[in-house]
């Protein structure tokens, strides 16, 4: 059997080790420096933890930069730092991570991370622990990809390859980057949202709509909001987009911005949330208030969000593969530790999750594997 370590730092770094035993069956912000235009496959990952959904979002099911994910041949020791331990999320892309190291004998994942994505600092100390621990390659979701330049350059010069998962890292060291399009993402949900209003017989011209964001500064949530915003201004050139609110990442911070912004603005019709505690907050205050009417969308998924969606609290929400992140992200470490050629950047796909779809066979087959422990 495999070695699969799963820990967490937590905030005195008490270490917990949890194992996970996953079956193995199967641009960001960083888009304006030429990443996440690339097929979600191009470095050679086989259809493990890859969703069925891809190709319907534009991912090409090329594998023309060598091995497949199964069979590796060699001892590898692996640490995955993923950006938070409080979040759904962050916990399947770790699964994915952790299920390659099952599906391959000689394959030893760690998984570390600070307790929440605020933790910006905490993460970078562990990063330079990690590197000082010397493992064989370093997969990393960064907080903040700036923050992270000087530990990756640190990490390939003691030979230790690093790939990116979600957060780019403006780093010509990083082997690979694999994350979605966070902008493109956001702005289907303004789309999305002024169908929704054309529907319902509303003229949003004049009207209100707001972001609510988990963190400021943060170069994937920055994607978002302004993919979103960009968007929804150059559909509706007169509407009125409030300031942006910044939750600290909290869902009853989310919910008590939500409830305040729903009774201050009686014109409000549209929310988006950048990530799943920012929806669950949204969602819980939507309830409280009675408005089902005001559309709202949010980006990842956890079983909260999923339940708002049935209840009609929620109108939809951006749901990505992090198990298949986690899982592809392992695969290519380890491609570049054997000194193969990655593609600069990966482009993984995503599914937006409404009532009308939240119940085909291949959404429920997204949620049930991959998001929804």
């Amino acid at each position: 059997m495999n070695k699969k370590k799963f820990l967490f730092l937590m905030p005195l770094m008490l270490v917990l080790g949890l194992v996970f035993l996953a079956a193995c069956d199967d641009d960001n912000g960083g888009d304006a420096d030429g990443n996440g235009d690339e097929a979600y496959e191009d470095n050679g990952a086989d259809d493990n933890g890859a969703d069925d959904n891809e190709e319907d979002n534009g991912a090409d099911e090329t594998e023309d930069n060598g091995a497949e994910a199964e069979g590796t041949d060699g001892e590898y020791d692996i640490t995955v730092i993923i950006k938070a331990t409080d979040s759904d999320y962050w916990q399947i892309l770790a699964s994915g991570a952790l299920a390659f190291a099952e599906a391959n004998d000689g394959v030893t994942v760690t998984i570390q991370g600070p307790p929440s994505e605020l933790d910006i600092d905490e993460q970078v100390t562990i990063f330079e622990n990690a590197i000082q621990a010397g493992p064989d390659g370093i997969v990393i979701a960064a907080t903040a990809g700036e923050t992270v330049v000087n530990a990756v350059a640190d990490s390939v010069a003691a030979g230790i390859p690093v790939v990116a998962l979600d957060e780019y890292i403006p780093s010509d060291e990083v082997s690979t980057f694999l994350a979605t399009d966070h902008a493109l993402a956001a702005g289907e949900t303004a789309d999305l949202m002024v169908a929704e209003w054309e529907a319902a017989g509303i003229d949003p011209s004049g009207m209100d709509v707001v972001v609510i964001s988990a963190v400021a500064g943060a170069g994937v949530n920055e994607a978002r909001t302004n993919g979103f915003i960009d968007r929804i201004t150059e559909l509706v050139p007169d509407i009125n987009v409030l300031e942006t609110q910044y939750a600290d990442n909290d869902i009853a911070t989310a919910t008590d911005i939500t409830g305040s912004l729903i009774a201050a603005n009686p014109d409000l019709i549209g929310i988006f949330g950048d990530n799943n505690h920012m929806g669950v907050g949204i969602a819980l205050a939507i309830e409280e208030a009675d408005r089902q009417d005001i559309i709202t969308y949010a980006f990842d998924a956890n079983q909260q969000q999923v339940d708002a969606i049935h209840e009609g609290n929620l109108t939809g929400m951006v749901v990505q593969d992090p198990w298949g992140m986690g899982y592809n992200g392992v695969a290519d470490v380890i491609r570049a530790i054997n000194g193969e050629e990655l593609v600069p950047s990966v482009a993984v796909p995503v599914n937006v999750v409404t009532a009308e779809n939240i119940n085909d066979a291949d959404i429920q087959e997204l949620l049930d594997q991959h998001i929804v422990p």
